[in-house]
């Protein structure tokens, strides 16, 4: 699943100072040991974007409030994904909370915050200036394949829309030994991820 290395773990005495995750990580394991092995960051209430560790932009927010919402207010999710997701909730996960992570086009909204975002994560100020980050939801892959196809077709060229194909979400399962708090350290377990 690429993005894994999405946002390098903190390096604060908090993040230090809780061994309690390894043990709720290897209990997880035991118990549902089909998931994925968990990233260790810091839970986040309000959206923020971050660089990963290869220098790639990415949008993280609660799943609730997801900027790339669709016209029924939900997060929009292929079939195949929706699937996974319900195969991995039937498991009984104890899940506490829902994020995702939206890839960014470096050429895009985003770049002028690139230099400021080699120091570290931004908190975004309000879920607006995170849908401007974003950007629209994607149409459906289909129609935006046959789109393509057609545009090749007729005119000999590939559409502009190309880097949006190339951007991925991934949807990830938090679990902390208490309910998670802003900045408190949890486990971010990939559960679903995408390419548009």
């Amino acid at each position: 699943m690429r993005g894994l290395e999405l946002l390098t773990p903190s390096n604060s005495a908090e993040v230090r100072s809780r061994p309690g995750l390894a043990e709720l990580s290897v209990q997880i394991n035991e118990k549902w040991p089909s998931l994925r092995p968990p990233l260790e960051l810091e839970w986040t209430e309000t959206p923020l974007v971050s660089l990963d560790r290869t220098g790639v932009p990415w949008v993280i927010a609660p799943i609730e409030r997801d900027p790339l919402r669709g016209s029924k207010g939900r997060t929009v999710i292929p079939r195949r994904q929706r699937a996974r997701l319900k195969q991995i909730a039937e498991l009984g996960v104890p899940f506490e909370r829902l994020a995702i992570a939206h890839e960014l086009n470096p050429d895009g909204p985003v770049r002028h915050l690139l230099p400021e975002l080699k120091t570290g994560p931004l908190i975004l100020n309000g879920d607006e200036v995170a849908r401007a980050l974003v950007g629209a939801v994607p149409e459906n892959p289909r129609v935006a394949r046959a789109v393509q196809a057609l545009g090749v077709l007729v005119c000999g060229a590939v559409p502009d829309r190309v880097w949006t194909a190339l951007l991925d979400p991934i949807i990830f399962g938090i679990i902390a030994p208490t309910p998670p708090v802003h900045r408190q350290l949890c486990l971010w377990y990939p559960l679903a991820a995408w390419r548009w």
